[in-house]
């Protein structure tokens, strides 16, 4: 069973009812035609060429001829004055049979019981031949070639039949009921004036020489009277193909064979538009018209939709792609990448070999202006020929507005690159990768979890459980899927128009956060951690916020919160903001001195019971806790309860550590140094030396802890001596 929305795929067959299906506004030069060919009077026969590129509805205009003289044959008085229709397919049977045999099977086949003198003036021919069919037509080739009064040129024709002349003159000659019938033939055309069109579409699909030998054929034997033919092609194929080694002869040999040649109108762009529109009206629908969508119409979809197929091969990827896409990628910014997929190829592929350029990494992450100049080139020489180059730079820049400055391209309505993420454009990275590896990937947080949980921001309990679904999750890259999930949620709380906070969403965050704090994974060096990305989500939330409400809000997060920890974290972090703490970021105050205070009085009695029932040493590090501990208290109570635990346990005193050192980024190993000189009311430097010295000397240190611990106690030695805390300083011999 189907589940959705199921996407019909179009299809490319040309329309056939003038009165119902004509879109394009085809009827009316096809209704023209048929009154020029219906009034003709053609005694030697005639031949108009009907000339159009691939794809423009050249198959749809015959058809739409033939509908007309059905209509007009119907609604004759006289049936005697009908007008025959032949519609000769010639690309049908190209390859396999001899096009000129093919012809005539199908000129007899049509002409019916009324002419059933001509059908047993052939079959009483096809008797008396010796040979096979296709020897027959190709004497009947030959003898139109010698009789042809237009004398096109025996030179021209012989080469154009090359496989019929060889051999087959003197066989020919031997036929004389063969040039019997013909002869019969167009005497008896000549005599009753019966008007027949004659129909050879896709001339264009055929090889050369089906091509030379078909136009040989409507000169020669095919030159009947009252016979007119409409020949569809593409005038620069079939030219091509007329030249026969010989260039710029095509024009003159098609000259000498097509009479009148008809240029197909070009469609309205407005009525291919309305076609693309519906066809991918459940793509459309679901977006705003913004600036960069006119941008795209613009540089993009006006330039690539000139004919009926293309709206058709456009819309066919869309439909395709859409299922694996949906939700996941910007729908605007799918129709883009599809339609440089489509018709601008060199720089769809541009784009695909450029992802490090595109996104700052690899080579391209501390790359000067030069080389990314030099990258662009490259796209640049591909359309070097081409008047093409400034609308594909356009779209380019739309798509990516952080590399527009390299294209030479403004970037239009200057997007932000959280904007970008928002809507998962093929801009962000998430978007990019989801789109090259066709569907998302498993490094990524999908664009629907973040849909349906900012759909969810009053259901707590969904929340909470799309939060906990990532807390132990790590993907190919040894990324914490948990910190996607909070950049994703961070980015939606910033630019313009952000999400909107809600009491549940706060109170989620809080009933995770020391799990979230727990996380120790060091971040690559310009990305963020998950201890920070969930501190600076609920700063992104408070900002979303007016400031009184911010801090009632907090206050209610801080009474639902199990997790003393946490709490003290976000305290200390509010407390910095309003400069009760030092903070060396200068964040502006999201909540008042009176909201702050309140938050001491929920978070005090927290921090005591948890230290009374040892629920505290559980905590991922206490550079918080203790501050928060000492503002609100007496700070002895704290120090006294830090000095404690770090001679009592070498895991306690790591934890301390966490906020005492350094460490370096992207080494194989951590190096750790103490930066700054602890603080008097919380730490006794000769404790911490005292504590160090005994937990280096267990031997039940990793590595990592090990170095963390010799950087304290190395750090506070050198205060000790008056030294700065990372001076050089002597190995201590009596470690």
């Amino acid at each position: 069973m189907r589940n959705g929305q199921v996407y019909s795929l179009g299809d490319d067959l040309p329309k056939e009812n003038p009165w119902q299906h004509d879109l394009l506004g085809y009827a009316p030069f096809a209704k023209m035609l048929f009154k020029a060919v219906s009034e003709l009077d053609a005694p030697n026969g005639y031949v108009i060429g009907l000339q159009g590129r691939w794809g423009l509805g050249k198959s749809t205009t015959i058809n739409f001829v033939k509908a007309y003289i059905n209509k007009y044959n119907e609604e004759l008085d006289d049936q005697s004055d009908r007008i025959g229709f032949i519609d000769f397919r010639p690309w049908i049977i190209a390859g396999h049979q001899d096009l000129t045999g093919s012809f005539f099977k199908v000129l007899t086949e049509n002409l019916g019981s009324k002419d059933n003198w001509w059908m047993r003036k052939w079959k009483g021919a096809l008797r008396a031949t010796r040979g096979p069919t296709d020897t027959l037509i190709d004497a009947l080739a030959t003898l139109g070639m010698a009789v042809d009064p237009t004398r096109v040129g025996a030179g021209f024709a012989a080469a154009m039949a090359k496989k019929s002349i060889n051999g087959m003159i003197g066989r020919f000659l031997d036929e004389p009921s063969v040039q019997l019938a013909y002869q019969t033939l167009k005497q008896q055309l000549g005599k009753s004036k019966k008007r027949i069109i004659v129909a050879i579409d896709d001339l264009d699909r055929l090889e050369d020489q089906e091509i030379r030998s078909i136009m040989q054929m409507v000169k020669t034997v095919g030159q009947l009277p009252y016979v007119v033919y409409i020949l569809s092609y593409d005038r620069q194929i079939v030219w091509r193909a007329l030249d026969g080694g010989e260039p710029r002869n095509g024009p003159k040999y098609a000259e000498k064979i097509v009479q009148q040649e008809i240029e197909l109108p070009q469609p309205q762009r407005r009525a291919l538009l309305a076609i693309l529109d519906r066809e991918i009206a459940f793509l459309l629908s679901a977006y705003d018209r913004t600036s960069r969508w006119d941008y795209i119409v613009r540089d993009g979809i006006h330039r690539w939709i000139t004919s009926p197929r293309d709206v058709l091969r456009l819309a066919n990827a869309i439909k395709m792609a859409w299922p694996t896409f949906k939700n996941e990628i910007d729908g605007q910014d799918l129709l883009a990448i599809e339609g440089l997929k489509l018709f601008d190829q060199g720089a769809f592929n541009w784009i695909r070999d450029s992802r490090d350029f595109l996104f700052s990494e690899g080579r391209f992450m501390m790359a000067g202006d030069e080389v990314k100049v030099a990258e662009v080139e490259k796209l640049k020489r591909r359309f070097s020929d081409s008047d093409r180059l400034p609308q594909i730079l356009g779209v380019l820049s739309i798509l990516f507005p952080g590399s527009a400055k390299w294209l030479d391209q403004k970037s239009i309505g200057g997007e932000p690159y959280e904007e970008t993420v928002k809507r998962r454009g093929i801009g962000s990275k998430d978007g990019y990768d989801t789109y090259f590896g066709w569907g998302l990937p498993k490094d990524s947080i999908s664009k629907s979890v973040v849909d349906s949980l900012l759909s969810n921001l009053d259901d707590v309990e969904t929340i909470t459980a799309t939060l906990k679904h990532y807390l132990s999750r790590f993907n190919s890259k040894g990324e914490p899927m948990i910190a996607l999930l909070l950049d994703e949620l961070r980015i939606r709380y910033r630019g313009r128009d952000p999400a909107k906070p809600s009491q549940a969403l706060l109170d989620a965050l809080f009933s995770v956060g020391e799990k979230i704090l727990s996380i120790d994974w060091e971040p690559p060096f310009l990305s963020l951690g998950p201890r920070a990305q969930i501190r600076f989500l609920i700063r992104n939330m408070l900002e979303t916020w007016q400031k009184g409400e911010a801090g009632t809000r907090l206050v209610e997060a801080f009474e639902k919160a199990g997790s003393a920890a946490f709490c003290a974290t976000v305290f200390v972090d509010m407390g910095r903001s309003i400069g009760i703490f030092r903070s060396e970021s200068g964040d502006s105050p999201l909540i008042d001195k009176d909201a702050f205070e309140k938050l001491g009085l929920v978070l005090l009695p927290k921090i005591l019971a948890a230290a009374s029932d040892g629920n505290l040493l559980a905590a991922p590090y206490y550079f918080d806790i203790t501050r928060a501990w000492a503002y609100l208290a007496t700070p002895a109570d704290a120090k006294g309860w830090l000095a404690a635990g770090m001679q009592d346990s070498a895991d306690f005193m790591v934890k301390v550590g966490q906020g005492l050192t350094a460490h370096s980024v992207g080494t194989p190993s951590r190096t750790y140094s103490m930066r700054n000189r602890p603080e008097a009311e919380l730490f006794d430097l000769d404790a911490l030396v005292e504590a160090g010295k005994k937990h280096l000397n267990n031997g039940r240190l990793d590595g990592d802890q090990r170095r963390m611990l010799e950087a304290i106690v190395n750090g506070s030695q050198r205060i000790l001596a008056g030294q700065a805390p990372d001076a050089d300083w002597p190995p201590d011999d009596d470690r």
